[in-house]
């Protein structure tokens, strides 16, 4: 997550279902895997914000949140805006990435993030690729396995943000994140929501068995409630779940 993405069309989705999943009653913790640039306002990135001007359209999804973002896009493009606008219930881990500082950063996220029941960690790009899984060479805009499983090894179900790379399907992307749930995470049940507009995102939802019922709800109501921006996925489980 950078500064400039703030208020952008993905960030409309992305609070949108964060707002069902605290609505729903799980306690929610935000890891932004916040990336500074090194040339800041040198890039296009967040640039999809058109559709603040057309409210007839957008802003029956989350007339409230349609509203806050609207306004922090004219006034304050930051996260901490974002934080202290509390559009979002959460407990944030606000701390810039780098890939030198990655192990003493990864603990810092996990001891300020310990109290909820849910995390969502939103890194630019998604979950790392298995090449760079193989030779450890993840940057600051990709989740590695095992950070990802460290959330999920405690108890904690997990929502990731993935980004899907234009070489991949979209056959492919879940394709390729499905083979990591079987064979790394082993999640209890997955979701997945596709959103569309501007360029391909997805969430997933790595759930445990105790919050799928709840996360069944928030997927079920928000391909519902905001279908036109996002489209459901579907629902995996393991076998022995089936």
């Amino acid at each position: 997550m950078q500064d400039n993405y703030v208020g952008d069309v993905g960030d409309y989705g992305k609070y949108g279902l964060l707002r069902n999943v605290t609505a729903a009653g799980l306690r929610l913790a935000v890891n932004w895997y916040r990336v500074v640039p090194a040339r800041p306002g040198k890039q296009e990135d967040g640039k999809f914000t058109t559709y603040l001007h057309d409210p007839g359209t957008y802003r029956q999804y989350d007339p409230q949140l349609f509203d806050c973002l609207s306004f922090l896009v004219k006034t304050s493009r930051t996260i901490e805006a974002v934080e202290k606008s509390d559009i979002l219930n959460a407990h944030f881990f606000t701390k810039p990435l780098t890939v030198a500082g990655r192990e003493q950063w990864h603990k810092a996220a996990l001891e300020t993030t310990n109290e909820a029941d849910i995390v969502f960690l939103d890194p630019d790009n998604g979950l790392e690729t298995v090449k760079m899984n193989q030779d450890g060479s993840a940057k600051e805009k990709h989740v590695t396995w095992q950070e990802i499983k460290d959330y999920y090894n405690r108890g904690q179900s997990v929502i990731l943000y993935h980004h899907r790379p234009q070489a991949d399907s979209k056959e492919v992307c879940v394709q390729k994140m499905l083979e990591f749930q079987s064979n790394h995470l082993k999640a209890d049940g997955v979701l997945a929501l596709e959103y569309f507009r501007f360029t391909n995102r997805y969430y997933f939802l790595f759930a445990h068995q105790a919050h799928m019922p709840t996360l069944e709800s928030v997927y079920h109501s928000v391909a519902k409630n905001w279908a036109g921006l996002c489209n459901p996925v579907g629902i995996c489980r393991l076998p022995s779940d089936r």
